[in-house]
């Protein structure tokens, strides 16, 4: 078993479900496993609304109304156990380095103070998953261990396991969306260093991954801002942040491997910004090569099938 698929199988132990499906702004996407296929059923009276620290669940009858119409469409009305894939905007996903001279029995603590000062919630409203990715470095260039980290409001998180499971589903997994669409790298990747680059709703996120491994995420909001403007930005940070991004020597030239989802640039343009950070990109990776018909297509379903791929 690869560093990939083992780092992978304990974050999402225990394995997704044949019935997998993502809640977003506009509606949720269902996918199965078993068929491969898919459907889109668009929210009515505003029943979902992201956001962090809120109520998502905005009405719960038109909220329940709208899963079970999908679950008909799909012919998974009778599937209990669900996987879901959350927004950006609810479940956030960080990478963390925290020093090996930690003793063990203290990590978790630790964890939970990263979490803390990241999300700006209490310790006692924190839900969070966590998973080991390897080695690294800290901000102060000591030796490290590094985390995925992937987190919500408790309160938040409940008020979504309690509405799902008022339709007799076990949501047993709850991960951020980036987290699924992170997924496809493995699927793609030639070489070890791989960008993932996706915009959902009005927020930029950028992860870079060395073997289909996270080495860190960064976000920045685009209303008002140029999105290739934007992108420069965060690319010129993990270049000036190049240790502790996992990277190496900030002089380094690294050819990344880049999977857009969702970009509003063309490949030309978010080849342009790379170049001017790390180099020439050893290329940007079509939907059409993943076997999708077209952009739309593969921003709506990467996270679902994604996880689907990389869990199998």
């Amino acid at each position: 078993m690869s560093i990939f698929e083992r780092f992978w199988r304990r974050l999402v132990f225990p394995s997704p479900s044949r019935a997998l499906c993502a809640l977003t702004a506009e509606g949720v996407v269902m996918f199965d496993r078993r068929t491969r296929q898919s459907h889109f059923q668009p929210w009515v009276d505003q029943a979902f609304q992201p956001a962090f620290d809120t109520e998502n669940v905005r009405q719960a009858r038109a909220f329940a109304s709208t899963l079970i119409q999908g679950t008909h469409a799909l012919g998974l009305a009778g599937e209990r156990r669900w996987s879901v894939l959350l927004p950006g905007a609810t479940a956030r996903a960080y990478v963390v380095t925290i020093e090996t001279t930690i003793p063990p029995q203290d990590v978790p603590d630790v964890l939970v103070w990263k979490a803390e000062r990241l999300t700006g919630l209490p310790q006692e409203d924190i839900w969070m998953a966590t998973a080991e990715l390897g080695p690294g470095v800290t901000a102060s260039g000591a030796a490290g261990r590094r985390f995925l980290l992937a987190a919500m409001s408790r309160r938040v998180a409940l008020g979504l396991q309690s509405a799902l499971e008022q339709l007799n589903w076990q949501p047993g997994l709850l991960l951020p969306r980036l987290v699924g669409e992170a997924l496809w790298v493995q699927h793609v990747a030639v070489q070890p260093d791989q960008m993932l680059i996706s915009v959902e709703d009005d927020t930029l996120a950028v992860m870079l991954l060395q073997r289909g491994v996270p080495l860190s995420i960064r976000t920045l909001p685009l209303a008002g801002e140029l999105p290739a403007e934007q992108l420069l930005r965060v690319l010129l940070f993990f270049r000036e942040h190049a240790v502790e991004s996992g990277l190496g020597s900030a002089e380094q030239e690294i050819r990344f491997e880049v999977l857009p989802v969702n970009v509003p640039l063309e490949s030309a343009e978010i080849s342009q910004c790379i170049r001017e950070t790390f180099g020439e990109p050893l290329r940007v990776i079509a939907p059409q090569q993943l076997g999708f018909d077209s952009s739309a297509e593969f921003s709506r379903l990467a996270g679902v099938t994604g996880l689907a791929l990389a869990t199998a």
